[in-house]
């Protein structure tokens, strides 16, 4: 999902359309459609749209004033940044076809300088070795690397003699080092330069015409490449139907990326060298102060490149290709407000008949307070949602709470010192730290293998008498990994932050959180209570075929990390809340406590490769401005809450069907582009 920013340009312009002659397949009408839409979004630079070996749409758009106009026309290529990685993950196919090397190689095999055994080339492809980023040896390589070379990041990496965070293979973290470690064992195996083998091996069977490898990058292999659109436009034929490897060797190129622990398998959405979805992938990268998208759907076969002289963010770039796609394939407005009669608008309430959604709720803020919300098939304004893990949110706020109180510390360690619950810690890991620091921010190692909700489970009251469905004995819940090196969300971790407020405490956890939450927030509906009679105004839930699902009650352990009963307005409350708490405004809530809960701990790849994991929340960095979110699905309930941490704005939406997911993504996208927020990737 894709949202809409206005760009603040310095300097007062008017946009200026420069069209390249005898191009095109689109109709005029298509094509000013296109470009109004482009104007709207503020952008400046190269659009490429293309259909096969058919360029439909390829326009440069400057501002009036001309700034940097020589860097957007054709005889012009520009540095492709990271998005040179798909053609070193090519060029490694190429070489694993000839026999050369295998993707469970070894790295070491080819570099003998190179001290993990364990790390293969295909953990350095999908960015799963564990090495460090560059910036953990080299804090100061972003403002410095133009006085490096190659051969100095390598001599930096090998005196730091940092180890791989994790495992490799069990968990994904984005690191510049994999691809540089890959033009090395290109040119060894090789036996010629990283630039003179895909010239040879990729841009001249392919009749590049301006693509060449700046031989200055110092991260040759992760960048270096200089392309124009209409060369990558070729570069998606080879793709789409693939000549130069075969077409299994381009499928693994495009497939997700499995993360393997002893827990579970989790997809993530990247494959080898690119972000990766169901039927398309795409690529960003910056490099010199210019910045490019590159999105190709190989179900419609629409590729499309653009590039941003003003080096755009990802969250910028992503918008304008999600409002150009919205244009090729028609979609219709979204409108909230009201039905319509337009052809090219939907209301709300005829797509959530469609998408079989009986309900719906929104609260949209902004300047940190309520702007407007709307209910939708609900008898009132103020009915209940499932919450799901949007529980958490609330949890690891009342926790700072406690903590600001003196009541508790985040950095404790909690092995062996509840009184009624003992965390299982198998042998080799007994000295490990496990606090609620960890614990909130799913770092902890602490997860449960199976599933508690589970009939067994009926009334159960407390941790140590719940029942894991994939074990033998006991609740499954015990310490799978080293904490602190890995994420693994896990809501029996959240368990146990509520099994530490109520010892601490010595209070129910619904009525500690009415104390520290619901009452200073005036949050007046919203309750743990899992015993709501079928009077009370509340949504049931709902499943795929629209069938009404039986009430699910959260055994008591369980209340911490989704048992929450709630509106969208009141989700809001607090979201705003810690929003207005990180800019100092807030009695509710110091500025450390906020910006402690909106620190980032990692990736939260095995849930999104775009989003860091903080505290009770989650991060989205890939925009201008930040943003933090949180997810909720208990069966038959699905909800989203997003907010600028920066601007004081935001939503809180929620569903009672399993079908909420589509629903939302298009509601966001509506809001943000209506309300003219900066933009991100989801």
């Amino acid at each position: 999902m894709y949202f809409r920013i206005i760009i603040g340009l310095l300097f007062s312009l008017f946009i200026t359309n420069c069209t390249e002659s005898g191009i095109g397949s689109f109709s005029e009408e298509t094509k000013e459609k296109i470009r109004k839409k482009i104007k709207q979004e503020g952008f400046q630079g190269v659009v490429l749209i293309s259909q096969d070996d058919n360029i439909l749409f390829r326009e440069s758009i400057y501002a009036g004033k001309k700034r940097k106009r020589y860097q957007l026309y054709k005889k012009h290529n520009f540095p492709l940044g990271e998005s040179t990685k798909i053609f070193t993950s090519f060029a490694i196919h190429i070489l694993e076809e000839e026999k050369k090397i295998s993707l469970t190689d070894p790295v070491s095999k080819h570099l003998k300088w190179f001290p993990y055994p364990k790390i293969t080339i295909g953990h350095l492809l999908r960015h799963t070795s564990g090495l460090p980023k560059i910036i953990e040896f080299l804090p100061n390589f972003d403002t410095e690397k133009n006085h490096l070379k190659r051969e100095d990041i390598k001599r930096f990496f090998l005196e730091s003699k940092l180890k791989p965070t994790f495992p490799p293979g069990e968990y994904w973290k984005y690191s510049r080092i994999d691809y540089l470690l890959l033009s090395y064992i290109i040119e060894k195996v090789s036996g010629t330069s990283y630039s003179h083998y895909l010239k040879e091996k990729i841009f001249i069977p392919l009749g590049f015409r301006n693509t060449n490898v700046d031989s200055n990058e110092v991260l040759i292999g992760n960048s270096g490449i200089q392309s124009t659109p209409e060369d990558l436009s070729i570069f998606s034929l080879e793709l789409k139907k693939p000549k130069l490897i075969s077409k299994l060797s381009r499928d693994t190129i495009i497939t997700k990326t499995i993360l393997s622990d002893p827990i579970s398998e989790d997809p993530i959405a990247f494959g080898e060298g690119v972000f990766v979805g169901d039927y398309f992938y795409w690529t960003y990268g910056k490099e010199k102060g210019i910045s490019n998208f590159i999105y190709h759907d190989l179900k419609s076969r629409i590729f499309i490149t653009i590039i941003s002289p003003y080096g755009s963010s990802k969250g910028d770039l992503s918008s304008v290709k999600s409002a150009l796609t919205e244009i090729i394939f028609e979609a219709k407005k979204l409108n909230l407000k009201k039905k319509s009669n337009l052809p090219n608008e939907v209301y709300i309430e005829d797509l959530m008949n469609e998408e079989k959604v009986p309900s719906l709720g929104i609260a949209v803020f902004r300047n940190y307070g309520l702007s407007w919300k709307k209910m939708y098939g609900t008898k009132f304004q103020h009915t209940l949602f499932r919450a799901g893990s949007l529980s958490k949110t609330m949890t690891a706020t009342a926790t700072l709470r406690l903590v600001e109180s003196g009541q508790i510390d985040l950095y404790s360690n909690w092995i062996g010192k509840l009184k009624q619950y003992k965390v299982s810690v198998p042998k080799g890991k007994r000295r490990s730290v496990v606090n609620l620091d960890l614990i909130l921010s799913h770092t902890s190692g602490l997860t449960e293998k199976g599933n508690w909700d589970d009939p067994i489970n009926s009334g159960k009251k407390h941790l140590r008498e719940l029942k894991d469905t994939n074990t033998t004995k006991g609740n499954g819940l015990k310490l799978y990994y080293k904490p602190g090196t890995k994420s693994r969300y896990s809501g029996g971790g959240y368990s146990i932050v509520q099994e530490i407020l109520t010892e601490r405490t010595g209070k129910s956890f619904h009525n500690l959180m009415s104390e520290v939450l619901f009452q200073p927030l005036h949050m007046t509906r919203s309750t743990f209570r899992q015993n709501l009679s079928i009077n009370e105004d509340r949504c049931d839930g709902y499943d795929e075929l629209g069938n009404i699902l039986p009430q699910k009650a959260f055994v008591t352990p369980e209340l911490s990390s989704g048992g929450l009963w709630t509106t969208p307005e009141e989700v809001g409350l607090l979201f705003s809340e810690v929003a207005k708490a990180k800019q100092g405004k807030s009695n509710f809530l110091s500025k450390e406590s906020a910006e402690y809960l909106l620190s980032p701990k990692m990736s939260a790849a095995n849930l999104t490769v775009h989003a860091l994991v903080a505290h009770g929340f989650f991060l989205n960095r890939t925009g201008k401005t930040e943003y933090f979110f949180h997810g909720g699905h208990t069966k038959g309930h699905k909800s989203l809450a997003l907010f600028n941490t920066e601007k004081g704005y935001g939503v809180v939406i929620m569903t009672n069907s399993e079908n909420g997911s589509k629903l939302i993504w298009r509601i966001l996208r509506s809001i943000s582009v209506d309300e003219k927020w900066d933009k991100f990737v989801n």
